[in-house]
């Protein structure tokens, strides 16, 4: 699969089986590159609701076409409509919990004809991915800029229309335009700049998956590593506390047991741990780390925010998150335990998505919205893994992970994580090994001899 921009070939996942590649026509990659959009644009201005909604709307009509199509072809993967299923189960909960309404029936029915047409393969997932990565990528290069707009040339540049935002994004106005405040309004410790996202932990939030898919794919190269590079540079400029903790440790990850000379499809294995090569690297990180804690102020600052109290006495951006929360949930009692209380959440805090699910649908929301995100951790191998142990992780310190686009956005990435883990146990089991490693030009023997050689190996971690 290759992406063309003004000449420019792009192949980082040519040789890779990605969900919905049969999909080639320039509509598709429209419609995946305005899909890679919604998690960013679903805070400006549209025709119906906001810009997101307003895109999907748009989209339904050739979407729809595109799903009959598929419905009547073979090749639809049933480990994804099997995974697909607990969020079905959610979508239709969601419809009638509490009240039932038309607005709220097309809602949740619209929703779930997209997560099933994502399952199926209406969508080219990898034009999605590596629109993702251009996106993260320029994120990083224009995060770059802003810095050296602001400490070298003395002014803020501005990449976020604030005269499109919503009513509802009213409170990051003064942080897009500055750089300097947060949503409630307040003045940072330091520069803050977050690119064309509304805030850090949004960029966060879209980059960590396509970190993991550069450094945990099959079929390692300097292209993805570089991009990784870029992302990597985008969550730690953004001085978001997630961002910088999540996307060191996804580093950490990649060099304890996924880097060595000879691990060609990119496996995790315990025994490249224990080179001196990564032991070395791995030692160099943690230094490099703690002189960057003691000695670059906008670093240690982060890591402070993220961690410890202020000096005020306030708390920190993981406790902040959870604390107001957990008073609230302990506040419910009787049925609303089960179903929710209401799913209006009218609260001047940030519930993460673990304690906004409870208080609005109850135990059945979140044993339904996370029997959808905890199989991958045990289904599938890879970048689908990591992702998904990230999303589980996040979801009891940010809103989003439960919110309607970057929902869809984590679907659509882990869809994509269980097709790939499909096709990679079709091709092993047909005697050799059909991934982007073993797609070269070697005889049938040369393959067997591969795949048997690889399949004696002890592979430690996952895949």
């Amino acid at each position: 699969m290759v992406l063309r921009i003004y000449g420019l070939k792009d192949r980082t996942f040519q040789k890779i089986a990605m969900l919905g590649a049969r999909n080639n026509s320039l509509a598709d990659k429209l419609c995946a590159f305005l899909l890679a959009l919604c998690p960013i644009i679903q805070f400006y201005k549209g025709i119906y609701q906001n810009a997101g909604f307003t895109v999907l709307i748009l989209l339904f009509p050739y979407i729809a076409i595109k799903f009959i199509r598929v419905l009547n072809r073979d090749g639809i993967d049933k480990r994804c409509l099997t995974a697909i299923l607990p969020m079905i189960l959610f979508q239709a909960y969601k419809m009638v919990d509490h009240s039932i309404n038309m607005n709220r029936i097309l809602y949740g029915v619209f929703f779930i004809f997209l997560f099933l047409a994502i399952a199926v393969g209406c969508i080219n997932v990898g034009y999605f991915i590596k629109y993702a990565v251009l996106i993260g990528t320029a994120a990083g290069v224009l995060l770059l800029i802003q810095y050296i707009c602001y400490y070298i040339l003395g002014f803020h540049l501005q990449l976020a229309p604030t005269s499109l935002f919503l009513k509802s994004s009213a409170g990051w106005i003064a942080g897009a335009q500055t750089g300097l405040y947060g949503i409630r309004g307040l003045k940072n410790d330091f520069y803050r700049p977050c690119a064309f996202f509304m805030e850090p932990s949004h960029l966060f939030l879209y980059c960590f998956p396509i970190l993991c898919l550069m450094l945990f794919s099959q079929g390692q190269d300097r292209a993805r590593l570089r991009y990784a590079g870029w992302i990597t540079l985008a969550m730690f400029l953004s001085t978001s506390g997630m961002g910088v903790v999540c996307s060191v440790a996804v580093w950490i990850v990649y060099f304890a047991l996924y880097r060595s000379k000879d691990n060609k499809r990119n496996v995790a294995r315990w025994k490249n741990m224990l080179t001196v090569r990564n032991l070395s690297i791995l030692i160099g990180v943690v230094l490099a780390l703690v002189i960057l804690y003691f000695t670059v102020p906008v670093f240690g600052k982060t890591v402070d925010r993220f961690l410890k109290e202020t000096s005020t006495g306030g708390s920190s951006a993981v406790d902040g998150r959870n604390r107001l929360a957990r008073g609230l949930i302990r506040s419910i009692t009787g049925s609303a335990r089960i179903f929710g209380v209401s799913e209006t959440l009218d609260v001047s805090f940030n519930m993460p998505g673990f304690y906004a699910t409870f208080y609005k649908f109850g135990w059945i929301g979140v044993i339904l919205s996370y029997w959808y995100y905890g199989q991958f951790v045990f289904r599938v191998r890879g970048s689908g893994f990591w992702i998904s142990l990230i999303v589980l992780i996040v979801s009891f310190f940010s809103a989003h992970t439960h919110g309607t686009f970057y929902m869809m956005y984590f679907i659509i990435v882990q869809m994509n994580a269980m097709y790939m883990h499909g096709r990679e146990r079709i091709a092993v089991s047909d005697g050799y090994f059909r991934s982007s490693v073993c797609r070269a030009d070697v005889n049938e023997s040369e393959r067997k001899r591969t795949a048997w050689n690889e399949a004696i190996e002890p592979i430690g971690g996952n895949e």
